[in-house]
């Protein structure tokens, strides 16, 4: 009996064994995924996944899109348009720079998502112009409007751009040494939507108690990521002199003579200089510039520090290719 055991034995060890090398002959196949044909999918790769890695998801995916968002899908005729517009007017800038190009390999977004329409949040009031997802992902908004003539278009797309690309920095890097430290109790949370836009109405909304907390946006003083963001975004997208206007150089702070066309004071019929007061907050709105000049040094020395990013030549270049486009007929 107990022969007869071991017999049965062997032969069911023989069985697994046999039946293990079996499966050992039977070599993995993987899936094949054949690489789609389209003519956006072949631009997008070619373009941006083979030389940066980032999958520009240009067609339409509800996992793309938070479920409490109301959104439409990007038009196919303005995909490929767009994706030269991120090419010309974003990346180049910076690759004109000596570490540039590699600056953007290694940094630019793994993901990129298209959305046609604009993306109300919740609260009815506002619209999220684009987000960073955990320094993976950057949402366009708005790409079916796409016009390179349209000045506020193109800096709406820009200026979300390079907010969302600053998020991916500092997530990456943390903020500058000292920014946090700058102007901390100046942050007001979810209240910047209650500011004003005696200043700017949008794109962005800007009011002068922005500005007097030390910020160039009203978005700008929710909390210090976003207020390095948008003085990131801001710099990169603006006219030097215009923004130097605004934000840095100060306004006078006593009676001042009113100017003609010329630069010459403008008389009253006695012959005297008719004289300006000076607006009640611009003590503040100096004071405010000085915390702006402050922080943008410390940005452009972190990103020349880090990075040997000039960003001074990264805005002229900016700019310079969005006032070719605008001054074409």
């Amino acid at each position: 009996m107990k022969q007869i055991s071991r017999i049965l034995f062997c032969i069911l060890i023989s069985g697994v064994i046999f039946s293990c090398q079996e499966e050992d002959d039977a070599f993995y196949k993987p899936d094949v995924v054949e690489e789609s044909t389209d003519p956006i999918a072949i631009y997008f790769r070619e373009n941006f996944l083979n030389t940066y890695g980032t999958a520009v998801r240009w067609f339409w995916s509800d996992k793309n899109v938070d479920d409490s968002k109301r959104v439409t899908p990007a038009y196919r005729d303005v995909c490929i348009p767009m994706g030269k517009f991120i090419l010309n007017y974003w990346i180049a800038p910076f690759e004109i720079t000596p570490d540039g190009k590699t600056f953007m390999q290694e940094h630019f977004p793994p993901e990129i998502v298209f959305i046609g329409s604009p993306m109300y949040n919740s609260d009815g009031r506002t619209i999220t112009l684009g987000y960073a997802d955990a320094g993976a992902r950057i949402t366009f908004t708005q790409v079916n409007e796409y016009d390179l003539t349209n000045e506020n278009w193109v800096l709406l797309q820009l200026r979300t751009a390079q907010h969302e690309f600053g998020h991916i920095i500092h997530q990456k890097h943390n903020l500058p040494n000292g920014y946090k430290e700058v102007n901390p109790e100046n942050y007001r949370s979810n209240n910047w939507v209650n500011l004003p836009g005696d200043v700017q109405q949008n794109n962005p909304r800007v009011s002068r108690e922005a500005i007097s907390l030390g910020m160039v946006s009203n978005y700008g003083t929710a909390d210090v990521q976003e207020d390095f963001c948008e003085l990131l975004s801001i710099y990169i997208t603006s006219d030097e002199n215009e923004f130097n206007e605004r934000y840095i150089i100060h306004e006078p702070e006593n009676p001042y003579p009113q100017l003609d066309e010329s630069g010459n004071p403008v008389l009253d019929e006695s012959g005297k200089p008719i004289m300006i007061d000076p607006a009640e907050d611009a003590a503040d709105m100096n004071a405010g510039r000085d915390l702006i000049a402050i922080k943008l040094k410390l940005i452009k020395d972190y990103y020349m520090d880090l990075f040997n990013i000039d960003l001074d030549k990264v805005r002229d270049e900016t700019m310079r290719v969005i006032n070719e486009a605008l001054t074409q007929e």
